[in-house]
C-alpha cells in the first residue's frame, strides 16, 4: 500500500509540470496574417517558413483586469484612418509633407507597439481560457486583432506610398534647382 501511494505521488508530480504553447503567425489567402495555436490551420504550403512564438509567463489575475480595464476599445473607424496620397503637384510645401508624413510615422510606430502588447496579453490569456464561453471570447479577440493587423498592414502600405511620392518629389525639385 505505500508503494501504491508513493507510485500515484510521483505520477502525478510527473504530470502536473506545466507545458509551454507555441502559436504560429502565417498569411492565409487574401494576404491577411493570422496567428493560431493549431498547426493544422495553417496552409502546408506555408509550414515549412512559419514563425513560431512560444507563450509567455502570465500576470497576476488582478493586473490582467486591471490592464483590460484601462486599455480603450478601438473600433475599426478608428483602425482605419484614412490617409490622403501626397500629389504630385507642389500645392502642399515638402516641409508640411515631411512632417505629415513624420507624424504618421509616429501613428504607425504607435500602433505596432499596442498590436504587440495586445498579441503578449492573448498569449498570456490563453491559459486563462478553459470554459467554452472563454475559448469563444479568446478566438473573438484573435479575431479582432487579425483585422487590426490587417488595418496596420494597409496603413503601412500608404505609408510607404507617402514616402515615395515624397521622394519623388525631392528628386524632382532637385533636379529642377540643379538645372537652373
Amino acid at each position: 500500500m505505500k508503494y501504491l501511494k508513493i507510485f500515484i505521488i510521483i505520477t502525478f508530480l510527473i504530470f502536473s509540470v506545466s507545458a509551454s504553447a507555441e502559436f504560429y503567425k502565417y498569411v492565409d489567402d487574401d494576404g491577411n496574417v493570422r496567428f493560431t495555436d493549431d498547426i493544422n490551420q495553417v496552409p502546408e504550403a506555408q509550414r515549412a517558413k512559419i514563425r513560431s512564438y512560444i507563450e509567455s509567463e502570465n500576470q497576476e489575475p488582478e493586473e490582467q483586469e486591471a490592464a483590460q480595464e484601462n486599455k480603450p476599445e478601438q473600433t475599426s473607424e478608428d483602425q482605419q484612418t484614412d490617409f490622403s496620397d501626397l500629389s504630385d503637384d507642389d500645392s502642399e510645401s515638402l516641409e508640411d509633407a515631411k512632417k505629415r508624413i513624420d507624424e504618421l510615422k509616429s501613428e504607425i510606430d504607435e500602433e505596432y507597439k499596442a498590436l504587440m502588447e495586445e498579441r503578449k496579453q492573448l498569449a498570456k490569456d490563453k491559459k486563462q481560457a478553459k470554459t467554452k464561453d472563454q475559448i469563444l471570447e479568446f478566438n473573438k479577440r484573435v479575431e479582432s486583432l487579425n483585422k487590426r493587423v490587417a488595418a496596420y498592414e494597409e496603413k503601412g502600405k500608404d505609408y510607404k506610398a507617402q514616402v515615395d511620392a515624397y521622394n519623388q518629389r525631392v528628386t524632382r525639385q532637385n533636379s529642377k534647382n540643379q538645372t537652373q
